[in-house]
């Protein structure tokens, strides 16, 4: 009889992998990004506090920069305001300088004018218009007026003074009394000399050519002198558009 022998099949039981083995990419990816966390963070850490230390030292200097430049601007302003004073005063000096000039000029004039008068070299003998000038100042007309008589024995004379404007407006000859049209102080009275001062301007389109002066004093004696307007004003001066305003000085 036969003995049968029984046959046996060995199966290894499958076993199931551990939970750490089925996520083990997750986990690795999970370390690796926590590791890269860690190594990113206490790397840079030296980095960032040097950053943030930079950022203090650039912002000292700033408020140096600033008040260094506060600074600047002020020495700026002060040296400024300095030459300013000293423009300032240089002006003043000139015009100082300018007005002592024709203040000596205007002395100079009146010496030889003093000069000419007491010295006869022009021979007054009587009652006399002594000289007769006359400047422009922008539309305005400066007019001086110098009486005299003889200076040996003189004795105090009085009067009244007579002033006509001769000239041509448009295509006609005109006359203006300057006395009686504009209400003039008229009158004299003097020993030696005296000055009569006046200011005008002439009427629109008038062309002044002669001026008559009249002296009448008390004791009847009249004197009538007249003077080319040409001869006591530079006639590139003559004219003006306003109307006509006297005034005595």
């Amino acid at each position: 009889m036969d003995v049968k022998t029984p046959k046996y099949i060995i199966k290894h039981a499958n076993e199931k992998p551990s939970f750490v083995k089925q996520h083990w990419v997750i986990f690795s990816l999970l370390g690796l990004a926590f590791l890269t966390f860690l190594i990113g963070r206490y790397s840079h850490f030296d980095v960032l506090q040097a950053f943030k230390g930079q950022k203090q030292t650039w912002a000292e200097m700033n408020v140096q920069l600033s008040e260094a430049n506060e600074a600047s601007l002020k020495a700026i302003s002060l040296l400024q305001t300095e030459v300013n004073v000293k423009q300032q005063a240089i002006k003043e000096l000139q015009r100082d300088i300018g007005i002592m000039s024709q203040d000596n000029a205007a002395l100079k004039a009146e010496v030889v004018f003093y000069e000419n008068l007491l010295s006869h070299k022009d021979g007054i003998k009587k009652l006399r218009v002594f000289e007769v000038h006359a400047e422009t100042i922008n539309d305005w007309i400066q007019l001086k007026i110098v009486l005299a008589q003889k200076l040996e024995k003189a004795q105090l004379v009085k009067g009244k003074l007579k002033l006509k404007l001769k000239g041509i407006q448009g295509e006609e000859g005109q006359t203006i009394n300057l006395i009686e049209r504009f209400e003039l102080e008229n009158n004299f009275e003097f020993k030696y000399f005296q000055i009569k001062k006046y200011t005008i301007s002439l009427p629109k389109g008038f062309n002044p050519t002669l001026l008559l002066v009249e002296l009448q004093s008390k004791n009847k004696t009249v004197v009538t002198e007249q003077f080319q307007w040409n001869d006591i004003i530079n006639p590139a001066n003559i004219g003006s558009d306003n109307n006509v305003i006297a005034t005595q000085n």
